[in-house]
């Protein structure tokens, strides 16, 4: 009789007393074992997880991210390894698929499983995603490699993975709640990476993420000349498509050079050689369509925003095209607008309506949308080619009313108030002719108390 799968969750740690309860609770109940490895703590976080019933060993700080990880690797009984940080974990619901699939792989090829990280801001929303190699076969050849940045490598030189980022989410809260956070981070790292790259002058991902320290610090001039000089390196590679650091170091220079340093024909540059080397990525578009908006230049934003939306929808977001997944509500939202402001109301409408089909409670789609209608309206009464025939205010109310239950009072008033902030008359005489005289009257009253409150 086969055993099942077993599963051993590692981590390493050093004064994480406020997450590693969470740490430690999220997968309790379907691991084989808990491994945790002290690298120095000063607080509880020693004292929290032996309590919990996780092992807890120690290991003497090098320096060394990846011997560190080893440590841990080394002492996991387990067939799979479950590497999480200590601010990071699983949903439950996530929890609840994670064995199911294991065992669907146990006798497969597949060494890694691939997964989402979600990065939340202070609100507890998705800032951005990543695609990472978190869950992975305890096996001899398979181990961390680098002294910061460490990277989970293969000795066969490639690892076989199997995408379960549809599935599977890792929530990381990480220093993405303060720039308190991200300036400690970086103090932390750059002298590590500085040392790294004195013995691997050419290392380009190092200068990437070397970049991204001295931007935590806000030392910018020395973060583009590092950007710049990895850009040199890498352009001369045939990049992966997975190659999300490469990735990384494209965008955050578009970035600087957009939001900094204001120098947009630079950026425009960079976006260029961005799509030469790693052209299924969506990021590059997303990036300076959002810039483009902020310009004014709206028709250069729908394109780019199109542009990065189709090469998601054609490619995915497995170790690319993060940045645009993390944020697709607000570009499709962005593009709405956009078309709105180029006059292509037709699209508008598209848009809008399907986003409002996935959330009829948006107030800012539902205003775009009426906004379209009243524009293609007005169009046609002056002599212009209305895109949908000069629909009229009784035949907008009938349209919404495919989102909207106009039975209800709570619609009504959501509706009405869209309208009135559109400025769309003629729609608004429509809707109050739904209304009870009653709902009017407390409507208007309610009305006229938030317009003198503001």
């Amino acid at each position: 009789m086969r055993r099942g799968v077993r599963l051993s969750q590692c981590m390493i740690v050093k004064n994480e007393e406020e997450n590693i309860e969470r740490a430690l609770s999220w997968g309790k109940d379907i691991m084989y074992e808990q491994i945790v490895v002290d690298t120095g703590s000063t607080d509880r976080t020693v004292e929290i997880a032996e309590r919990l019933g996780a092992k807890v060993y120690h290991f003497e700080w090098i320096d060394d991210f990846a011997a560190a990880k080893n440590y841990a690797i080394e002492l996991a009984k387990g067939d799979w390894i479950a590497f999480l940080d200590a601010d990071e974990y699983f949903p439950p619901e996530d929890v609840a698929k994670l064995m199911p699939i294991l065992r669907d792989l146990q006798h497969s090829k597949y060494e890694v499983l691939m997964t989402n990280i979600l990065h939340l801001d202070k609100d507890g929303k998705a800032a951005e995603s990543s695609t990472y190699m978190r869950i992975f076969r305890n096996r001899p050849g398979l181990r961390y490699r680098g002294r910061i940045h460490e990277e989970l490598a293969s000795d066969s030189g490639t690892i076989q993975f199997i995408d379960g980022t549809e599935d599977l989410s890792i929530y990381h809260t990480g220093y993405l709640q303060s720039a308190e956070g991200d300036v400690r981070k970086s103090k932390r790292n750059v002298p590590l990476i500085e040392k790294t790259l004195e013995e691997e002058p050419d290392n380009y991902v190092m200068m990437g993420y070397l970049g991204d320290g001295y931007v935590n610090l806000e030392r910018y001039d020395e973060a583009v000349d590092l950007y710049q000089k990895a850009i040199v390196y890498l352009t001369k590679e045939e990049l992966s498509e997975y190659d999300a650091r490469s990735a990384a170091t494209f965008k955050n220079l578009m970035r600087i050079l957009l939001k900094i340093k204001g120098d947009v024909s630079a950026a425009e540059n960079v976006y260029q050689q961005a799509v030469r080397s790693l052209p299924k990525n969506g990021d590059f578009d997303y990036v300076i369509g959002e810039e483009y908006i902020r310009l004014g230049r709206l028709q250069d934003a729908a394109y780019h925003l199109e542009r990065g939306i189709g090469l998601l929808e054609k490619f995915g977001n497995t170790q690319k095209t993060d940045l645009l997944f993390a944020n697709l509500q607000k570009a499709w939202e962005d593009l709405s607008l956009c078309y709105y402001g180029i006059g292509d109301l037709s699209q508008c409408v598209n848009c809008t309506t399907a986003l409002l089909r996935a959330n009829p409670w948006n107030m800012r789609m539902l205003q775009a949308l009426l906004l379209a209608f009243l524009k293609d309206e007005q169009d046609a009464q002056t002599g212009g080619k209305g895109a949908y025939q000069a629909a009229s205010p009784a035949q907008v109310r009938d349209f919404l009313g495919n989102l909207y239950n106009f039975q209800a009072l709570r619609d009504r008033l959501f509706v009405l108030k869209a309208a009135m902030a559109a400025e769309y008359d003629g729609l608004v005489q429509e809707l109050r002719q739904l209304m009870a005289p009653q709902e009017l009257e407390s409507f208007d009253r309610a009305m006229g108390q938030e317009v003198q409150e503001n």
